[in-house]
């Protein structure tokens, strides 16, 4: 932390110059952390964070703007410049201020934190939805779900040759071959159960679509000291098919609750308490979350990426993940899957 001087000139004081020029704030002491700084004043805790690059910042702090200012205080507060700007120019970043609540980060293994991100996230949802369209364009697109799945699978089929055709199998190799069976079985239902319902047609209908959170894990989340939810930021926002925030805040419900059933109908509940789902999402959120995702991830890792780990402990997430698979496909069968009759 550094602590600065109230009179003296220091490397540190054209920040806190700054923040009294641009935001009428007198900063006690500077904490800085990756890509932001947390500010310490008379007055509250903020975080001045910069982010580039500038023309996608700029966007999302237009959507941020919009959303607060239009009632989703679910979100930390934005804090405007002294002349009512979003943010300011640091070098070749955008420097923007939030009001940082107190509390902690959410936690999905907490049944009332899994149930009140929720509905956090299902109320983004539904306000984003009426972003104007000059705001939304300027947001990323993500990526179209067919295409992308579709070379996952041909990917998994593309490793499985490369461990048949090793001169000296490692024992990775020997592995996953058993589970490659089993994970392009689920990947081939996966991708029947999206075909079903047009998967490219359904992305290209508004109101299907809006403001993606990305991860929606807990940490994506913060819990207030008055017991609220909220969302610390919109970074890493894309706009596209909400129903891959709803799949993935349940599954990694499912993942930290071990995969309770009765937790995931409580948190969908509370979703479609504040968006009710279409017979159309519901089926693209069990299709998507049957998808070996996680075993595409350990395999692409040790076959394509940069052998983030050993020969042992690549194997261990391998024989991890494919466990996961299996939980995860029984969670989505019993929660969605026997319902929708798939």
């Amino acid at each position: 932390m550094l602590h600065l001087p109230v009179r003296g000139e220091t490397e540190d004081q054209p920040l806190a110059s700054m923040l009294a020029a641009d935001y009428d704030l007198e900063a006690v002491a500077i904490e800085s952390g990756e890509s932001h700084y947390t500010i310490f004043t008379p007055e509250a805790v903020f975080q001045l964070h910069y982010d580039s690059p500038v023309e996608e910042t700029l966007s999302m702090l237009q959507c941020w703007d919009y959303l607060q200012v239009h009632g989703f205080s679910e979100i930390w507060p934005l804090r405007v410049t002294a002349v009512g700007d979003l943010g300011v120019y640091l070098d070749d970043h955008i420097g923007y201020m939030t009001a940082r609540s107190g509390g902690r980060p959410g936690e999905l293994g907490l049944r009332a934190d899994a149930v009140m991100a929720a509905k956090v996230l299902a109320k983004l949802h539904l306000l984003s939805q009426e972003l104007p369209v000059s705001v939304r364009e300027g947001l990323d697109k993500a990526p179209p779900i067919r295409p992308n799945l579709a070379r996952r699978r041909e990917e998994l089929e593309l490793f499985r040759t490369m461990a048949l055709h090793r001169l000296f199998p490692r024992a990775f190799d020997l592995l996953f071959l058993k589970v490659y069976e089993y994970a392009a079985c689920q990947a081939a239902r996966s991708m029947d159960v999206l075909a079903q319902i047009d998967i490219d047609q359904l992305e290209n209908q508004p109101e299907l679509g809006g403001l993606l959170q990305g991860k929606c894990h807990g940490r994506s989340f913060w819990a207030t000291d008055e017991g609220k939810m909220q969302l610390p930021h919109l970074q890493g926002s894309t706009w596209g098919l909400l129903a891959q925030d709803t799949v993935s805040l349940i599954t990694n419900v499912g993942n930290y609750t071990e995969w309770s059933l009765s937790t995931a109908h409580r948190v969908l509940s509370a979703y479609q308490g504040i968006r009710p789902l279409q017979h159309v999402e519901l089926m693209t959120i069990y299709g998507l979350g049957i998808f070996p995702r996680g075993i595409w991830d350990t395999a692409y890792d040790y076959y394509k990426g940069n052998r983030k780990r050993d020969e042992p402990e690549a194997l261990e997430a391998l024989r991890e993940e494919w466990q996961r698979a299996v939980l995860q496909r029984e969670y989505w069968q019993w929660l969605l899957g026997d319902e929708l009759g798939v």
